[in-house]
């Protein structure tokens, strides 16, 4: 795996801390919103979690092929009973004092070496006679053994595949936990940033409908004003304040709208906000945010860099795996075994043992097969079937997941041009709009015009503007959905946070770190 440093926030999770309340946070930008998600977003920090956990199994995995020590020692007391000819028991007795030193190794290619030396100290009792009970005592007699012992299977578990098997498994299933956390990741960038442009869009509204509010008021005052005056009668009043009414009850829901998607940002920030504090510094939807020239090009670029389809194409490979070592626990067993043992003894001296163990050795020696058949071959034959249908599904979902990115790339692309098209089409509407309200106004301060009038060119204006606002709105959250199904959404951010050395650079994003394709 490539070299590369992990995000900020990628180290910052690493804590799990997460602040229960969204005290004081006021106006953020989407930039702040971003790095709060990725510090506190639970559902990011479980997708994070499953990275060091599978980082972790990796690490277990491959201890498998690490030598093991094994230690003894003992005592044994043995008695043995014998019979004379006359009939008469009798007992001889030994004594074993046993130590050992054993050192196990199995290689990849599924070799098991063993290397074991033991050493004994024997005492025994015997009786002289079969008459009287008198014993003679052997010993003590020392023992030293070597043994090299060699275990090659030529059928089930031979080879690297079968023998690193786990290590691969282990790799593909951090492999499958970092595409997911990717995916989780871009996901959550996506969600926050359609939930921070939603909040936006609110804030937009609800000022939009206190000015129209605020209008209605003064236009109310400035009628009940002429009717004292004798210009107006009192039943003209009537049609401003069902207007005022009609626009009060417009702010109350725009708030309750404004409220319900600040609580949702708050969620996705992983904050607690039940009172809808949180609020948007931003001035305008980005318009600099560049789509891709084509729908070909970004349905390519989708294809390539999709985190929705790397997740899926990571499950694709790591079932392909499985199934070669499908069934293996269940195949013929044919192991070539052999072993070479040295022996050395001496009598009532502990020194001689070691120098004839060295130099003329009681030498040993084994070479043998081991075959071992399943008498029904239906449990492998399942087995293997099973990982071959673990195959067929996962690449059923990859080609269902690409498909439904392709749709989705479409879909965005349609509503990248329609909103672009919309803004072009409001902007206008919104100067026509105001021309008409000024025009009204004049009308009705003339004499020429009626109230109604007058308030459904106010009424047009106000839909203008939110039109607008909708428009510029709904164009960014369309190119953030672009960004997100072909990867550039993660390259977008990462490239903006700070980057600090972090101990496992090889674990970072990859994908954060490579340029666009658009």
């Amino acid at each position: 795996m490539s070299s590369r440093r992990p995000l900020r926030w990628l180290a910052l999770s690493s804590l799990f801390v997460a602040t229960p309340a969204l005290a004081q946070t006021g106006s953020i930008g989407e930039q702040r919103a971003i790095e709060m998600a990725m510090t506190d977003n639970p559902s990011l920090r479980a997708a994070l979690i499953d990275v060091r956990q599978a980082d972790q199994q990796v690490l277990s995995a491959e201890g498998t092929f690490v030598p093991i020590l094994a230690l003894d020692f003992g005592y044994t007391h043995t008695e043995s009973p014998r019979a004379s000819s006359t009939g008469e028991i009798t007992k001889s007795q030994s004594d074993n004092w046993g130590a050992g030193a054993e050192l196990r190794h199995t290689f990849p290619w599924g070799t098991q070496l063993t290397l074991r030396m033991e050493g004994n100290r024997t005492t025994s009792r015997v009786p002289v006679t079969s008459v009287a009970a008198q014993t003679a005592t052997l010993g003590p007699t020392y023992g030293l053994t070597g043994r090299v012992s060699v275990v090659h299977p030529l059928l089930r578990g031979s080879g690297t595949t079968i023998g690193e098997a786990a290590i691969r498994q282990a790799r593909l299933s951090r492999s499958v936990s970092e595409r997911s956390r990717d995916q989780a990741a871009s996901q959550l960038m996506r969600d926050v940033l359609v939930a921070y442009w939603e909040l936006w869009y609110s804030d937009r509204a609800t000022d939009i409908e206190k000015q129209a509010r605020k209008l209605a008021a003064q236009q109310r005052d400035y009628t009940e004003r002429r009717i004292k005056s004798g210009d107006l009668a009192p039943v003209d009043l009537l049609t401003f304040e069902t207007r005022l009414s009609q626009l009060d009850e417009s702010v109350a829901v725009a708030e309750s709208s404004r409220r319900q998607k600040a609580v949702e940002l708050s969620r996705l920030l992983g904050k607690d906000d039940p009172a809808g504090a949180i609020s948007t510094s931003a001035d305008a939807p980005p318009a600099d945010l560049a789509a891709p020239v084509s729908l070909g090009a970004a349905q390519q670029a989708a294809m390539a860099q999709s985190p929705d389809i790397k997740q899926a194409e990571a499950q694709v490979t790591q079932a392909r795996d499985k199934v070669k070592t499908a069934g293996e626990n269940e195949r013929a067993r044919l192991d070539l075994e052999g072993y070479v043992q040295g022996d050395s003894l001496a009598y009532r001296e502990v020194a001689p043992v070691a120098s004839r163990f060295a130099t003329e050795p009681a030498v040993s020696a084994h070479v043998g097969l081991i075959f071992e058949l399943p008498l029904s071959g239906q449990t492998r034959t399942a087995d293997r079937r099973a990982a071959e249908l673990a195959v067929d599904s996962a690449q059923a979902r990859l080609d269902s997941t690409r498909q439904s990115v392709r749709a989705q790339v479409t879909k965005a692309m349609v509503d990248v041009d329609t909103a672009k098209r919309r803004v072009e089409l409001a902007e206008k509407t919104v100067k026509v709009a105001e021309q008409q309200v000024k025009a009204q106004e004049q009308r009705y301060a003339s004499g020429e015009g009626i109230p109604l009038e007058v308030q459904q060119a106010e009424d047009s204006l106000r839909q203008a503007r939110l039109s607008a606002e909708r428009a510029r709105v709904d164009r960014a959250q369309a190119v953030l959905t672009l960004e997100h199904l072909t990867g550039r959404l993660l390259s977008r951010y990462a490239n903006t946070l700070s980057l600090p050395e972090g101990p496992r650079r090889d674990s970072a994003y990859l994908a954060l770190r490579r340029p666009g394709p658009f």
